[in-house]
């Protein structure tokens, strides 16, 4: 299969090339004026080699001879590109008077290039390498917005298993249980834990649950840290100080789930103690608990042995799952446990299961299946032998296959591939197939996800900011309808939509993408195939304890991108000379060895550091760092830099900057050079103490080009009248120091034009910006109005901190947001009954609603009836006047979640809760009083037991208060 689908892979690379030699004949005009002539002759031939890359794909019988010629083609597609954006790298980072000798040396390489493309073409003709047409995969493909059915809606033939570790789960045993899931890989072991570890029953019987990914890669404190975070951060809370106080420190984070920000915090502190410090943590978090810790994808038995010592016999009943490939695992760790194994799939649940994927009800609301499919699906089924994952990636296949003939050439490839197949289940084979029929800009989007570590959960933003920094993605002519980053997002809901990629959460609005990820069977097939291709290389560590990193994955002298991960060791001289991506990813690296002036690094286009856990020790970034003229994406997040060098000004090219960051941080003043800067995160300082943010020591008038924006001053945007040229602003997070401030902002293109999609606007404490004590107006610092956001309409998420004061009870400050709200977060507004009512009537779409710390000011909240008709989220955090809240019949009637926390004069939870039938879960923070009231206890129910007895999931956190 690899010969299969290796030409289309090239024809990316090509593409790339083609697409990169344009990009830099527009942007380095002046550097190429005199080679432009030799640089568009090179860039038409690669665009006729395009062509033949298209035939060599759509010939299903290709030999060794078009292997490797398609090579080759790849090679010289590199080439290309090295030998311009060197050349463009020399210009940049030498004097004029040696200028002449470089064009000369670009000259003599793009001679040579034309040799070597004159070569290629001989050989494709006198080795008779036929290039002929025959059946492949699509070259293009019709972008469509559609959301298929989320990884597991639907679970076929569990229903024996899932009963089986259930009664395992739930007999009360004095002995601490190891109960281990076996199969195959992709025939649902991990389904199946997620189906059972989630079931109301299992929920109630356990005091506190946890569940962590295992896999090739682990690190023993990594591990005993998640399950500590899961089972045991509300203890944190125990410690005695002021509630105000704490509240208040709270209050300065710009916090998006309080719930998250607990266990992120917690993860923080547990981050520098030692291992024998989390086993004796653990051990204290879970003795006198009955606790349920789910290990996924277990290897080997040393795993358990290494981290047993941390789980005592706790309260009868505990249990630990495994899910393994591998039964002597199983039978080595418990062995008077029996194992469960999932069984295959019938032949009439094969055909179910392909049937829901290839017609989602997403997709196809009447669920049919055309007669004419029927028997070409159930043939097709036939081939995965029952096994779950192989259905799936063939109903993801067929999804996109609209016709009969589509149908039936799937068919021809299925019964070629899989008849010279050993395997008796087909996945590779199939996922070779799913792969060779993505349309070749796809398919280095897929690849590029096996850089990434094993259930790795990816956050969809920042893939597709390295995707489009890689160049996948193609530069569009007029971004004032749909911009790159709309084109890489619809790159993606393909790949799902063909059940390539899982969605892991569902971001605010309910439909798009936050994270996602992919089966690790799909990431094994990436990685194989990127590393035959170099087209990435791996530096990881496998099994707990390993030092050494895997030779299977260390081959990177070859490959121009390298991904780092857990534990690698790693220097300069394991890269390529002209590499063009270092990711690192959950690595406890010293990144001071970390030789940025190294010429290797040269041609680099992605670095990113962000996910090094070790960041302390990166202190200064040298000023040669300047000299990476092609530099697109930067992430030095969560780095302790306190400034960068002013050659940063240099990186021309550069789309991403994040310096979200540690410490207060000064960016120079050059920064205003980077004129194609599409993505900004300045450095949130308030997580230190601080309420105010720091200025930014640069003019961002110059910054027309960005989309994102995150940790600015108001009085930044309005310096230069930056904030009147930016047209593209999408995602915006200010600070006002007054409300003049925010009438300046509100008047500029980003609300004018209603491009906005995320908007969080905070509103400076007086008493910060006091310092002469002069008289305070009340309406100087507070949200006076908001009529402009009456025309973001495509305006989603929503944070407002500040005052907010309506000086008509007719006309409402919060009726101007609009309707297409999904989330909406309040501090410091202090509004009353009115706005309550204003919200739960106009917004008619919010699906999450967080009321935080002094947001609502009244004695009592009324939830209307028909009111927030679509809130499946809500949280309710510092209201310190509510004394009483009512919640009416038919008042939020698709609310599934429900946080409330500390709000000290509530006295008991509404009645109405009881008619919220959808509620299915229910989180009690720092409210203490309230646990003997809606719990039941040895048989006896709490006065409130009644209101809450029907959600599944009821949990307490709880302080002394």
């Amino acid at each position: 299969m690899v010969e299969f689908v290796a030409s289309k892979l090239a024809e990316a690379v090509v593409s790339q090339a083609v697409q990169r030699i344009a990009d830099l004949l527009f942007h380095e005009a002046a550097s190429l004026s005199s080679v432009r002539g030799d640089v568009e002759k090179l860039q038409k031939e690669l665009t006729w080699m395009q062509c033949f890359l298209r035939d060599a794909d759509r010939k299903q019988d290709q030999d060794d001879r078009v292997r490797k010629w398609v090579a080759e083609v790849r090679d010289v597609a590199h080439d290309v590109e090295d030998a311009i954006e060197t050349y463009v790298y020399k210009v940049h980072s030498s004097h004029n008077i040696v200028k002449g000798l470089h064009i000369r040396k670009l000259r003599t390489k793009i001679d040579s290039i034309k040799d070597d493309l004159k070569s290629i073409c001989e050989r494709r003709l006198r080795y008779q390498i036929d290039l002929s047409r025959g059946e492949g995969g699509s070259s293009f493909m019709n972008l469509r917005r559609s959301y298929p059915d989320d990884e597991d809606d639907e679970v076929v033939s569990l229903t024996e298993s899932v009963v089986a570790l259930k009664a395992q789960l739930m007999r009360e045993e004095d002995r601490l249980c190891v109960i281990s899931i076996v199969g195959m890989g992709g025939i649902g072991k991990t389904t199946l834990a997620k189906k059972v570890f989630n079931d109301v029953d299992v929920k109630k019987h356990f005091d506190c649950c946890a569940w962590v990914f295992i896999s090739q890669q682990y690190a023993i404190r990594d591990v005993l840290c998640e399950i500590i975070v899961q089972v045991g951060f509300p203890s944190r809370w125990k410690e005695k100080m002021d509630i105000r106080e704490r509240l208040q420190q709270w209050e300065k984070v710009d916090k998006k789930d309080i719930l998250e920000q607990l266990i992120k915090g917690e993860r923080e502190r547990l981050k520098d103690a030692r291992e024998h410090e989390l086993v004796d943590r653990l051990k204290k978090e879970l003795k006198e608990e009955r606790y349920l810790v789910v290990f996924d994808d277990v290897w080997s038995a040393r795993a358990w042995e290494s981290m047993k010592s941390a789980f005592p016999k706790g309260k009868k009943g505990s249990k630990v799952v495994f899910t393994t490939r591998k039964k002597d695992v199983a039978l080595d760790v418990d062995p008077f446990s029996p194992p469960i194994e999932p069984p295959l799939l019938t032949e009439q649940e094969s055909w179910e299961l392909l049937h829901q994927k290839a017609f989602p009800k997403s997709i196809f609301p009447q669920h049919n299946c055309p007669k004419e499919f029927e028997e070409l699906g159930k043939e097709m089924v036939k081939k995965c032998g029952g096994l779950p994952l192989a259905i799936v990636m063939l109903g993801g296949l067929l999804r996109v296959k609209k016709s009969p003939e589509e149908w039936k050439k799937v068919h021809r490839n299925i019964n070629s591939h899989l008849n010279n197949s050993k395997s008796e289940y087909g996945v590779v084979e199939i996922l070779a197939l799913s792969y060779h029929d993505l349309p070749y800009n796809l398919k280095p989007c897929f690849l590029y996800l096996g850089s990434f570590p094993e259930y790795w959960e990816i956050p969809k933003g920042k893939l597709i900011r390295l995707w489009i920094a890689e160049g996948f993605i193609p530069t569009q002519k007029n971004e004032i309808e749909e911009t790159i980053e709309d084109v890489a997002e619809q790159y993606l809901e393909e790949l799902i939509n063909r059940c390539m990629v899982q969605v892991d959460k569902r971001d605010h609005t309910g439909m798009g993408v936050k994270t996602c990820r992919i089966h690790d069977r799909m990431r094994d097939f990436c990685v194989s195939k990127a590393i035959e291709d170099n087209f990435f290389a791996i530096a990881e560590q496998l099994e707990g304890n390993t030092t050494t990193p895997s030779n299977r994955h260390f081959a990177t002298v070859h490959s121009r991108r390298v991904a780092v991960h857990l534990g690698s060791s790693f220097g300069t001289h394991h890269v390529h000379s002209q590499i063009r991506s270092l990711l690192w990813s959950d690595v406890d690296n010293d990144l001071g060895n970390l030789q940025l002036t190294n010429k290797k690094f040269r041609l680099l286009r992605v670095l990113e550091l962000g996910s090094v856990r070790n960041t302390r020790t990166l202190h200064k970034v040298p000023k040669e760092i300047g000299n990476l003229v092609h530099l697109r994406y930067l992430s030095l997040r969560n780095a302790e830099i306190s400034e960068l060098p002013s050659s940063l000004g240099k990186l021309r090219n550069l789309h991403t900057l994040d310096v979200r960051m540690k410490v207060l941080m000064k960016l120079p003043e050059t920064t205003s050079r980077l004129i194609r800067l599409r993505h900004l995160f300045l450095p949130d300082s308030r997580h230190k103490g601080d309420i105010t943010w720091s200025r930014c020591h640069f003019r961002m008038d110059n910054l027309t080009n960005l989309q994102t924006l995150k940790h600015v001053r108001a009085e930044d945007l309005i310096a230069h009248d930056a904030v009147f040229k930016m047209t593209n602003l999408q995602h915006l997070v200010v600070q006002f120091k007054c409300s003049t401030e925010l009438i300046s902002v509100a008047e500029s293109p980003a609300f004018q034009l209603g491009r906005l999609r995320s908007l969080e606007m905070y509103m400076q404490n007086p008493t910060e910006t006091n310092r002469a004590s002069r008289p305070i107006h009340e309406d100087e610092h507070a949200f006076t109005s908001l009529e402009s956001l009456s025309r973001c309409h495509l305006l989603s998420k929503l944070c407002l901190a500040g005052k907010i004061i309506t000086r008509h009870s007719s006309d409402h400050l919060l009726q101007s947001q609009p309707e297409s709200l999904t989330k909406l977060t309040l501090r410091y507004t202090e509004i009353k009954q009115d706005g309550i009512h204003v919200l739960e009537r106009l917004l008619r779409n919010l699906r999450f609603l967080l009321l935080g710390y002094e947001s609502y000011k009244d004695s009592s909240m009324v939830f209307s009836a028909n009111g927030f008709p679509k809130l499946e989220t809500l949280q309710l955090f510092g209201l310190f006047q509510l004394e009483e809240w009512m919640v009416e019949n038919g008042a939020a009637p698709s609310l599934k979640r429900l946080d409330i926390e500390y709000l000290p004069k509530l006295t008991m939870i509404p009645n109405g809760l009881i008619h919220v039938i959808t509620l299915q879960e229910l989180n009690v923070i720092r409210m203490n009083r309230f646990r003997a009231r809606l719990q039941l206890v040895d048989g006896i129910k709490g006065e409130d037991f009644h209101k809450v007895q029907h959600i599944p999931s009821v949990s307490f956190l709880n302080t002394t208060v």
